[in-house]
């Protein structure tokens, strides 16, 4: 219990940072921000469901699986397009391609972003 509160309060304050990132004007180091700081929430919201699952006595390793079990389980919304934050994730190695960079963005600041904002409402709860 103790390591989920911890990793939860991670999430949140990295979501919250995030969203800050987003709200800048946009410039070449703002968008390199926003793609780090969506790595970070990324990392920590699949550790913190894994958590939240084996609380609730099921087993998840990998970050696909700890989406398709926490869908399951009613703590995320819309599979699709946590699949598609995952798929996002993985290019976020890649984005020293800028045009990839700038389509990374984009999805970070018009879905990305509100997926972990609907996920924090979700784990303010717990």
């Amino acid at each position: 219990m103790h390591r989920l509160k911890e990793r939860t309060e991670e999430f949140l304050k990295a979501t919250s940072q995030l969203e800050r990132a987003v709200q800048q004007p946009k410039d070449e180091f703002i968008r390199d921000s926003v793609i780090q700081r969506f790595e970070f929430s990324y990392e920590l919201s699949w550790k913190m469901l894994k958590l939240k699952l084996e609380e609730e006595g099921l087993e998840a390793r990998t970050p696909r699986q700890v989406f398709q079990e926490s869908l399951v389980a009613g703590f995320i919304q819309d599979g699709n397009l946590w699949s598609e934050l995952q798929k996002q994730r993985n290019l976020t190695t890649h984005t020293y391609d800028e045009s990839l960079a700038e389509s990374v963005y984009q999805f970070i600041a018009e879905q990305g972003l509100a997926l972990f904002q609907q996920l924090a409402c979700v784990a303010k709860q717990w």
